[in-house]
């Protein structure tokens, strides 16, 4: 069955959401268009602070044929909105193989219709906020295993996917809720930002499977390396890879022959910057130095344009690598 509900839920606190047992459930049939109570936050500072404002966002669930208890994945999109293209092409691969799916849409709901060449038209952490709300959620449906949750995503949804891993990002959504997704694999995710913990585990502890562009403008290599090395400092045993398409651009599934968007905003020329319980900026050396709120935007405006285009290696090599990953450890029919 399918058809919209919208689910009225109370708005995170500074502290969280409420307890896990005041969560709205889905029913068994739940399929379709969902929309649900979910804040905007300005920029990072205000979700570190709780200051988000009030609004909604919206997933599709897809349920695979039969009964049980199904494992799920939840699709976050890029800056560009979903498209059937991108995003929806793994839709079918993952139902098919007995994965409950939900696509998240952040900007219907909210009225976005441009972004990527738009400064401040969203900010990344609000869709990582709406995933963990959506986990929340999907978490209730009877045909899922709340325990067999992952995440992917693209550019913009694959920092949804990686930043989703961070415990203090956890716990400013769920609050003292033990609910977090299983595995992540974000799909060539911009790398720029780590949360450290004031105390307890730097991330959830679940796996991720990073996969990146070695073309890719977003996401130089030395930069994402000093990121896996920084959490891999506070936690050694962290089962993160990463797989490198040497000749891949960004957006590697978009039919249209690779090109350069100067007007795309980009933070590849900035320092990597910690949200978490220490504001800092972190350089690829590793030097650790005071966060400067002035310099990040001119690095910013600094990094602006990145390449986008059909990679034929990486859209075919990815989505086996995805369907492994998550094989492995949400475990399918």
């Amino acid at each position: 069955m399918h058809f919209r509900i919208v689910v009225l839920a109370v708005l995170l606190s500074a502290a969280g959401w409420p307890a896990w047992s005041q969560a709205p459930r889905l029913a068994a049939d739940t399929a379709g268009r969902i929309e649900f109570e979910a804040p905007s936050y300005a920029n990072y500072g205000a979700f570190r602070g709780g200051n988000g404002t009030p609004g909604k966002a919206a997933m599709t669930i897809w349920l695979p044929p039969g009964n049980g208890s199904f494992p799920a994945v939840v699709i976050g999109h890029s800056i560009g909105g979903w498209k059937d293209f991108a995003e929806g092409s793994y839709v079918k691969p993952l139902l098919e193989v007995g994965y409950v799916v939900a696509g998240l849409d952040h900007f219907g709901p909210r009225g976005i219709t441009r972004a990527a060449d738009v400064p401040g038209a969203i900010s990344p952490i609000t869709p990582v906020s709406d995933a963990l709300l959506a986990l929340r959620l999907v978490a209730t449906h009877p045909k899922v295993d709340p325990a067999r949750i992952g995440v992917m995503g693209l550019s913009m949804g694959g920092i949804t996917s990686e930043l989703s891993a961070y415990e203090y990002v956890r716990r400013k959504v769920l609050g003292d809720s033990p609910l977090k997704f299983a595995a992540h694999v974000p799909f060539y995710a911009p790398c720029g930002n780590i949360f450290s913990s004031e105390r307890g585990p730097f991330t959830t502890g679940a796996p991720m499977l990073k996969l990146y562009g070695g073309k890719d403008e977003t996401t130089p290599r030395e930069k994402c390396a000093r990121i896996d090395a920084l959490v891999r400092a506070a936690e050694p045993g962290l089962k993160w890879t990463s797989h490198w398409y040497d000749d891949a651009y960004h957006a590697w599934e978009n039919p249209m022959a690779p090109r350069f968007f100067p007007g795309h905003v980009n933070a590849s020329k900035c320092p990597i910057t910690d949200f978490g319980a220490k504001v800092r900026f972190i350089d690829v050396s590793g030097t650790e130095r005071p966060f400067n709120g002035p310099e990040l935007q001119t690095c910013i405006r600094n990094s602006t344009g990145y390449s986008m285009g059909r990679s034929e290696g990486a859209a075919q090599d990815a989505p086996k690598r995805m369907l492994a990953f998550f094989a492995q450890h949400l475990k399918p029919r």
